[in-house]
């Protein structure tokens, strides 16, 4: 066991604790089916109206303002989602902060949707993806759609059972307000 002189700080990456792989078996998909033994949660808000609100929001997405607005804590974050990109956050919640790292494996850019998908790594407390996606409907509605395909990875999430699907919920309510600043100047 190694230790460090008291008010030094480690120089190991935060994405080292993560390997390469995916923390499941098989390839994430923006709309597939999930793997057997896995949850599927999905969370859409009206954020807005018109062509401005959807590019303003569009393209805070592709800034990771999702995240950003929620309250993670960027620990290595590119500037921009872009397929490939890995990025490690802090999660808080209270006093805690655990890392998570994700892989981007698409990125969405159309006339009418514009978002991402990333996927746990593992180490990663959780097994599964998420896509975050803005879309600018036929009405002129602005949406901002979440959909997290998951299970437990870590022993504390799977202990926790049901509690894991209320800490879910409460993250994914932070997302879906996390561009309410972007989209009242857009």
């Amino acid at each position: 066991m190694t230790s460090q002189p008291p008010g030094s700080r480690s120089t190991r990456s935060p994405r080292a604790r993560f390997g390469d792989g995916y923390a499941f078996d098989g390839e994430p998909t923006l709309d597939g089916p999930p793997p057997p033994g896995f949850h599927v949660t999905t969370r859409s808000r009206v954020i807005g109206h018109g062509r401005a609100t959807f590019e303003a929001a569009g393209d805070a997405v592709l800034l990771w303002q999702v995240h950003r607005g929620s309250g993670f804590v960027p620990l290595e974050v590119p500037d921009r989602v872009t397929v490939g990109a890995t990025s490690v956050w802090g999660v808080t919640f209270g006093p805690l902060h655990p890392p998570v790292a994700c892989r981007v494996f698409a990125v969405v850019r159309s006339e009418t949707e514009i978002g991402f998908g990333h996927a746990a790594l593992v180490g990663h407390p959780q097994r599964g993806w998420e896509s975050y996606r803005v879309r600018h409907h036929d009405d002129d509605r602005v949406t901002l759609d979440i959909r997290v395909v998951w299970r437990p990875a870590a022993w504390w999430m799977r202990a926790a059972g049901p509690a894991s699907t209320l800490a879910l919920s409460l993250v994914l309510r932070r997302n879906l307000r996390a561009l309410d600043d972007v989209v009242a100047s857009a």
